[in-house]
């Protein structure tokens, strides 16, 4: 009997196993629809968007002046990611507070500590024994200060990307609101620019 329902069991599995699988011209036309890669340039990393968001025809991009901490000023358009509110951890009240991006009026940086950081390496392959090399990495913690359009202001640690396009130059640039901010060794914390000043419309 055993035997019997293992060998019925088997041959349904085999079955819809045969039955779920593509057929070789289904699967020769979803190949054929895929766009080619160039090996010289190859696909960018899922975690990044392939260009900006931002579009003049959006109900979520808005017009707006970008202060950097290098002094620059960038006028154009910015969204941040579709149907997701700016999260702010409010330390005071030690909660985040979920502000919807339209209601946002500027937003403005506050440094609480900046350094550079010795850099550090393990000694050997498989090794748990680490050792300076010499070199410094630029690190620093930011906070945000939010005002809302009805004056309200909410302050504290923000994560989230801000997708920036100027109608002048077509420039499209992808800004990140830190919490935490690392550089790479050698750089510099001058070098290590961050988003100063976002003023919305």
């Amino acid at each position: 009997m055993r035997l019997r329902f293992f060998i019925v069991f088997a041959t349904a599995s085999v079955a819809v196993a045969q039955a779920t699988q593509p057929s070789d011209t289904t699967m020769d036309w979803l190949l054929d629809q895929a766009e080619p890669v160039s090996p010289s340039q190859p696909a960018p990393p899922a975690s990044q968007p392939v260009s900006p968001l931002v579009a003049p025809d959006r109900a979520e991009a808005r017009s707006a002046v970008i202060t950097l901490s290098d002094g620059s000023t960038l006028r154009g358009t910015v969204a941040t990611t579709p149907d997701k509110p700016i999260r702010i951890w409010d330390e005071k009240a030690e909660v985040y507070r979920d502000v919807p991006f339209r209601l946002i009026k500027s937003l403005e940086a506050h440094v609480l500590w900046e350094r550079d950081e010795p850099e550090w390496r393990f000694i050997d392959s498989g090794s748990d024994i680490k050792e300076q090399t010499g070199r410094t990495y630029p690190a620093r913690e930011l906070e945000y200060t939010a005002t809302l359009l009805n004056g309200q202001q909410i302050r504290g640690g923000i994560v989230a990307p801000l997708y920036f396009e100027s109608s002048e130059d077509n420039e499209r640039r992808t800004l990140v609101l830190h919490k935490r901010q690392k550089g790479e060794a050698g750089q510099t914390l001058e070098e290590l620019v961050y988003v100063l000043k976002a003023e919305l419309e």
